[in-house]
């Protein structure tokens, strides 16, 4: 893999913990933009808990929580849906293994191992009775009580019939040394009662405004700036994208590297290059708001169906826009179902409209996705998917970028597909 260092102006901090923000956000969207809101709130009644009881570890917990249930995306449904049915995790494998698989995620991203290991044991019981790793009492950090704590208020306020705030607190205080301890649940009701968290953000409009306010108190996570923390990251959350989706594992990966080898081949400079890369790992990230039974549909799309596929470069855009240092990765990586035509989409613009990074990474999207099988057909061979795109130069792609891309697609080592 091509080291690519951040010489950019990027603030490698801020890009981070607004990264980590934003894929929280999408992880709690389900089909068609409906967000549950699950892991902002969770990180909402972490961050206040955690400046009660642990001020020193306030920020680490708050990610934490944002992040807590990265894990779940190879189940079927959200995962409050299982938590809520208070379901037995251990009859799903997947359930139990989670946390496992959130926390190896994280720690891939430099500085997130604290964040790590608090994920791996959220959901780990004071009285011994959680998973996955059976620890109890005090051998379970109090962030991952925290944040456990904060998990199940969010479910219990989900419950229809749930919703005094005295029916609130004397479930909670059924808690005590049982879920956590009770010193933290003691706690926790007093932050309840005298910051009138539970009025604040029963209300679903006055989430994100309650959630930018505790954020910004809590304060970022410092990353260092020494390693391409941000293509690290990025490389994590591609990882989630292909997750939701099984015919889609290692797609993100694989446009990426294409869309690298394809730059460097036209001579693209490094910081130019940099910002490919990371587009082409998260062109799909709107991907997340799109029913899986929409995206593995076998079969052409209906007309209805395909307005609402379209839907997910809009998100990809506007959700990596909320990234401060990502407004030209935000464009480059939503664009690339825009044609050298026109005929394509969100916007509809061609030629030199298009930014030649999208241009770039509409190639190596159309590669992979010919090259790999997928339940409406079968894979092409790599000559047959480099015949396709040279037949659309002019329409579909644009001639400049088709001339430098197939020798590069022609000649790719099996190991890289």
């Amino acid at each position: 893999m091509i080291n690519l260092y951040n010489s950019m102006d990027i603030n490698t901090t801020r890009t981070i913990n607004e990264l980590v923000s934003a894929i929280a956000y999408v992880l709690d969207v389900m089909s068609e933009g409906t967000n549950l809101y699950h892991s902002w709130r969770v990180s909402i009644f972490a961050s206040q808990f955690a400046k009660a009881t642990a001020p020193e570890e306030r920020k680490t917990i708050f990610y934490a929580s944002l992040l807590h249930d990265i894990g779940y995306l190879a189940l079927p449904e959200h995962i409050t849906h299982y938590l809520f049915a208070q379901e037995d995790p251990t009859k799903d494998p997947i359930v139990l293994s989670h946390p496992i698989i959130g926390a190896e995620l994280t720690s891939q991203i430099p500085n997130l191992s604290t964040i790590a290991k608090l994920i791996l044991n959220h959901h780990e019981r004071y009285n011994g009775r959680g998973y996955p790793l059976g620890k109890q009492r005090n051998e379970i950090p109090l962030g991952a009580q925290i944040i456990l704590l904060s998990d199940q208020l969010d479910m219990l306020m989900r419950n229809e019939s749930v919703r005094d705030i005295k029916a609130i607190e004397k479930e909670v205080l059924s808690w005590s040394n049982e879920r956590v301890s009770a010193e933290l649940v003691e706690t926790a009701i007093k932050v309840l009662r005298d910051e009138g968290l539970i009025e604040e953000i029963s209300a679903k409009e006055k989430i994100p405004a309650v959630f930018n306010r505790v954020r910004a108190e809590t304060g970022p996570v410092d990353i260092p700036g020494s390693v391409d923390a941000v293509g690290i990251a990025c490389e994590v959350f591609s990882q989630l994208i292909d997750t939701k989706h099984p015919s889609m594992i290692g797609h993100s990966k694989r446009v990426s590297v294409y869309s690298m080898l394809i730059s460097l081949a036209m001579n693209l400079s490094h910081d130019e290059i940099t910002k490919i890369k990371w587009a082409a790992l998260l062109h799909d990230v709107g991907k997340l708001g799109i029913a899986k039974s929409l995206i593995s549909k076998p079969g052409k799309l209906t007309p209805q169906e395909f307005e609402t596929m379209k839907i997910h470069a809009v998100f990809t855009r506007e959700l990596l826009e909320t990234i401060t240092d990502f407004k030209d990765i935000a464009l480059i990586a939503s664009s690339d179902h825009e044609r050298y035509d026109g005929k394509g989409y969100p916007m509809g613009i061609k030629g030199d409209q298009i930014p030649l990074g999208t241009k770039i990474i509409s190639v190596a999207d159309a590669f992979d996705a010919m090259t790999s099988t997928r339940t409406y057909r079968k894979a092409l061979i790599r000559d047959s998917a480099c015949d396709e795109i040279e037949k659309c130069s002019g329409t579909q792609f644009d001639p400049a970028v088709v001339k430098e891309a197939i020798p590069v697609l022609r000649n790719l080592s099996f190991s890289l597909m």
